[in-house]
C-alpha cells in the first residue's frame, strides 16, 4: 500500500504543465500549493456507459487524503471491469457518497459536497446522446467535440461559481487541437486555464473528476443491468469496456433480439449509443 502511495505521490510531484498563456507550472506547485478545478469525462467511446462529465475541486489540504485513498486516472485501475471494480468502487463511494445511480438522480449539474470531494457532474444519457449526436464522415467524429465542450462548460462554470480556485485544468479531449475553443466556451482566462493531454495522470483534481465520472457511469450501467433482468428477463450483464469481448458484448443483445425485435430496438434507443453499434452484426 505504501509503495502504491509513493508511486502516486511521484506522479503528482514530478514534471510540469503549461498554462494557456504559456506559463510553465510545476506539478508540485499545481497539486500541493494551488486550489484547482479539474474536469474530465467518462463513457464517450463506450456503447452502454453514458457520457458523464465531472468537474472536481481540490485544495492543498485535501491532496494527502486523496492520495491516501488511491485517487488516480480511472484507466489506471485496469481494463478488466470486474477486477477494476474492486479498486475504484470503494473510492467512488467515498468521493460521492453514492451507492447507486438513484442516489445521484436529482443532483445532476448541481454542486455536490461530501467529506472527500466537491464536484459537479453532468450526464448525457444514451437516449439523449442518440438525439444530440450527429455523426461525421471518414475520420471525423461529427459533433462529438461540440457536445464535449458544452458538457465541460456546464460543470466547470457551475463549480467555478461556488469555489475559490487558482487554475482550471482540463484533460485534453481534442488531442492538442483548438484549445482556444475549449477555453472560450468555459470562459476561463488564459492565465488560469491548463489544457493538457493525460491530465488525469498528472493533476489530482482531474484524476478525482475522472474517478467520479467513471464511477457514476458504471453505477448507471448497474441500474440498466437491473432493468435488463427485471423488465426484459435477461440475466446477462452488459459489457462495459473499451476492450470489447465480442461474445460478452453480443450475448445480452442477441438474447433480447430473440425475444422481440421491438424490445431490442426499444432497449438500444434508451440504453445504448445506437450509432456506435449500428454496423455490428449479432452472431447467429
Amino acid at each position: 500500500m505504501m509503495q502504491d502511495k509513493d508511486k502516486l505521490l511521484e506522479k503528482y510531484v514530478n514534471g510540469t504543465v503549461t498554462s494557456e498563456d504559456e506559463k510553465e507550472i510545476s506539478l508540485k506547485e499545481l497539486n500541493f500549493e494551488k486550489c484547482i478545478i479539474g474536469s474530465d469525462e467518462a463513457g464517450r467511446g463506450e456503447m452502454f456507459r453514458p457520457l458523464i462529465t465531472v468537474a472536481a475541486y481540490v485544495s492543498p489540504e485535501n491532496v494527502d487524503r486523496l492520495i491516501e485513498m488511491g485517487v488516480k486516472d480511472s484507466k489506471a485501475y485496469g481494463n478488466v471491469y470486474k477486477k477494476a471494480k474492486e479498486k475504484f468502487y470503494p473510492i467512488g463511494k467515498k468521493l460521492t457518497g453514492f451507492t447507486s445511480y438513484k442516489d445521484f438522480e436529482g443532483k445532476e449539474g448541481k454542486v455536490i459536497r461530501t467529506d472527500c470531494a466537491t464536484f459537479v457532474a453532468s450526464p448525457l444519457l444514451n437516449h439523449k446522446f442518440n438525439k444530440d449526436f450527429k455523426p461525421g464522415s471518414g475520420k471525423r467524429s461529427g459533433n462529438l467535440e461540440d457536445l464535449l465542450r458544452h458538457e465541460h462548460k456546464v460543470v466547470v462554470q457551475t463549480l467555478a461559481g461556488a469555489v475559490p480556485y487558482d487554475y482550471v485544468v482540463v484533460d485534453d479531449f481534442q488531442n492538442g487541437l483548438h484549445h482556444d475553443r475549449i477555453r472560450e466556451v468555459m470562459n476561463v482566462p488564459k492565465g488560469q486555464a491548463v489544457i493538457v493531454i493525460k491530465a488525469d495522470s498528472k493533476v489530482i483534481a482531474v484524476a478525482c473528476a475522472s474517478v467520479i465520472a467513471y464511477y457514476l457511469s458504471n453505477l448507471y450501467v448497474d441500474a440498466v443491468d437491473h432493468i435488463l433482468e427485471h423488465e426484459y428477463g435477461i440475466n446477462i450483464p452488459l459489457e462495459r469496456s473499451t476492450h470489447y469481448n465480442a461474445e460478452a458484448f453480443q450475448a445480452p443483445l442477441r438474447k433480447l433480439n430473440e425475444i422481440s425485435k421491438e424490445k431490442y430496438e426499444e432497449f438500444l434507443e434508451k440504453y445504448a449509443k445506437k450509432y456506435y453499434i449500428k454496423n455490428m452484426k449479432l452472431g447467429d
